[in-house]
């Protein structure tokens, strides 16, 4: 267990204590706290429990329990601690000023060893106590809240709490995750505004909230606010520039998505691969943005496969360049008897039909025709076209 601060001086110290308890008491008391002290506590314990076994006077067992409970402070014993605090009140022979002190160190002393609901009966025993400071009583309350998953207790705590604290950030942070375990979203999404507005910096703060704006289907402020993000160096580019793409793909945003794409691939926040290409071209491709499409295909190193060529080819087919596009299918060798083979000579005999040249247009479709991949797509283009082979 972690050791706390507990409130010590609960009631009057031992010095104090002199014309209240007999001059052997006080001596034996001063003793076990020399000792104490000196960091002897199993001579001073040795003192101390036969005294408190043999004493009949409350006064004089007030002062040793005190004591006692000093010593097992000092050893980091608070399960000790908490009877005795206990035995103490029992007495009841302390001013009311000093007992709510004690149940203030009680609360904190179960709010430390995970007795939540311990810590909860004596903090609201002393709730309205003019003897401790509220703020601090509903610190503890809102913790013990917390940490027995009690999130909706919790977040009233929790904003009472940010009303008293100078450091609200951490407290931010535990009413945005209570809000979030009771599925409050709207309360924990005007929480995350509130984290990344006055602490920008912390990413951690807009992922969740960009998250939360996804989880609750708000696409165009999950987008808006990741744009946001990431455009200010909020969030690591590198590690979210493909999540930011995605997003923008789902919103069909395709002009957006090539300009993010080649910024981010000419400033190296993504690398050049294959993959990343192949998204670069499709938005190309989707936004309508033909030539910029073609100089990819014609320049990248990922470019000279079948796929790419005949990708080039069918842009151009689509734009009534069929010379070009005869050019390019003719200077590429393809696989052997693949699809995209029978995908190259589909596309010549079409180039052919529409320059009107009938040689060429048969002889392309009889290997179309003999391509197992492209044989039906050949006939049904004889058909229609009423090709006499």
């Amino acid at each position: 267990m972690k050791k706390i601060l507990i409130v010590l001086m609960i009631f009057t110290s031992l010095f104090s204590a002199e014309n209240k308890i007999s001059q052997k008491t006080f001596k034996l008391l001063k003793e076990v706290q020399k000792l104490n002290d000196e960091k002897k506590y199993n001579k001073a314990l040795a003192i101390l429990k036969p005294f408190i076994k043999k004493t009949k006077n409350p006064q004089a067992k007030l002062y040793a329990y005190q004591s006692l409970a000093n010593i097992y402070i000092n050893k980091d014993n608070y399960e000790k601690v908490a009877k005795i605090y206990i035995k103490i009140i029992k007495l009841d022979i302390l001013e009311n000023k000093d007992l709510d002190k004690m149940k203030y160190s009680l609360s904190q002393i179960y709010l430390s060893s995970f007795e939540y609901k311990k810590s909860l009966k004596y903090s609201f025993e002393i709730i309205n106590s003019l003897n401790v400071k509220k703020a601090l009583v509903v610190k503890n309350i809102a913790l013990a809240y917390y940490y027995d998953k009690q999130y909706k207790k919790a977040s009233v705590y929790i904003n009472k709490t940010i009303t008293y604290e100078k450091k609200k950030e951490s407290w931010y942070r535990m009413l945005y995750s209570s809000y979030v375990e009771i599925k409050e979203y709207t309360k924990a999404i005007n929480t995350l505004k509130y984290m990344t507005s006055n602490y920008s910096k912390n990413e951690t703060y807009w992922m969740q909230l960009i998250y939360l704006y996804q989880k609750t289907r708000q696409s165009k402020k999950t987008l808006a606010t990741m744009e946001l993000a990431y455009k200010n160096n909020f969030v690591n580019q590198k590690d979210n520039i493909l999540y930011y793409i995605d997003l923008l793909v789902k919103q069909s945003l395709y002009n957006k998505v090539s300009i993010v794409m080649k910024d981010s691939l000419d400033k190296k926040i993504l690398k050049n691969t294959n993959k990343n290409f192949d998204i670069l071209l499709s938005s190309y491709l989707n936004s309508k943005n033909y030539i910029n499409a073609i100089k990819e295909l014609k320049n990248s190193k990922f470019s000279n496969t079948d796929k790419y060529k005949l990708m080039l080819a069918n842009i151009y087919y689509n734009k009534d360049k069929y010379k070009k596009t005869i050019r390019l299918l003719k200077s590429y060798k393809f696989k052997k008897f693949s699809r995209n083979e029978g995908k190259k000579y589909i596309l010549l005999a079409l180039c052919s039909h529409e320059l009107e040249s009938p040689k060429d247009l048969k002889k392309y479709i009889r290997k179309a025709r003999r391509n197992k991949y492209e044989k039906y797509r050949a006939e049904h283009i004889i058909k229609s076209l009423k090709i006499k082979i």
